[in-house]
């Protein structure tokens, strides 16, 4: 029975080391890497909006050009 007992101690000290581990993967995948793509994700939307606003303003000068003859 004591072997037994010593056994699973230490399987719960290896998976305590193991939960600490993964606490601290998850922990930094918050507070590091969602932060960096949040900025790239705020970046690419700007893009987005400048080729948008490009675009837009191409399409008022060509209707302006065929209606009005501009």
């Amino acid at each position: 029975m004591t072997r037994i007992t010593r056994t699973n101690r230490e399987a719960i000290i290896e998976v305590q080391g193991e939960l600490k581990v993964i606490k601290n993967d998850i922990n930094n995948i918050k507070n590091n890497h969602l932060k960096h793509l949040d900025y790239k994700i705020c970046q690419i939307q700007k893009v987005l909006w400048v080729v948008f606003v490009g675009v837009l303003s191409q399409l008022l000068w060509l209707i302006q050009t065929n209606i009005f003859g501009g």
